[in-house]
């Protein structure tokens, strides 16, 4: 049984081999998982969010935006398996995110996603740091409006969707492992 307890987020070295973690339950897989993200990669965008500062800061909210990005990149390849990033992204969005995501998935890859992690500008967006902005996922002129705060609590519940799937599905499992091996391929 792996011990969850010597295991660091962002530290590779310190995951289970793809053979260990085959031979755990999906449980412990999804605990696995879990850890990661919520003691390591969810922590570090919500302690960036929480600072006294963010409200104040123009220029941080670009940094958020691109983390909460690369976390659904990741969570997308874990969930699929891999393949085009593009095609991983949106199917994640628009199977674990909320409702109100549906028929804006692709506009937010191109918008957020991408003219944020490859140019760091917003050519067709427009990002808020107000938490429950009425704003949020709006498009007025046809330019899409974003509460960085809202984006970071629906990736949360996509996530909890995510693991509760993870638990019971064994072929999402398997994706997981998929993804896994191209992260551990020294085991």
């Amino acid at each position: 049984m792996i011990d969850l307890n010597t295991i660091v987020y962002h530290r590779t070295d310190t995951w289970p081999s793809i053979t260990e973690l085959k031979n755990e339950s999906n449980d412990i897989v999804a605990g696995f998982i879990e850890k990661i993200y919520r003691n390591g990669v969810f922590k570090e965008i919500n302690e960036i969010m929480t600072c006294d500062n963010f409200p104040k800061c123009g220029g941080i909210g670009h940094i958020v935006l691109i983390s909460i990005c690369c976390a659904i990149d990741s969570l997308s390849a874990f969930a699929s398996g891999g393949g085009q990033v593009r095609n991983r992204f949106t199917n994640f969005i628009a199977k674990y995110f909320p409702n109100k995501y549906a028929g804006k998935e692709e506009k937010i890859y191109k918008a957020f996603r991408c003219d944020s992690v490859h140019g760091w500008n917003l050519q067709n967006s427009i990002i808020s740091g107000n938490a429950k902005d009425p704003m949020h996922l709006s498009e007025p002129s046809g330019i899409i409006y974003i509460s960085l705060y809202d984006f970071f609590n629906d990736l949360v519940k996509a996530f909890n969707n995510y693991l509760s799937e993870l638990k019971k599905d064994d072929d999402i499992c398997n994706n997981l492992f998929k993804r896994y091996k191209d992260i551990r391929k020294d085991i």
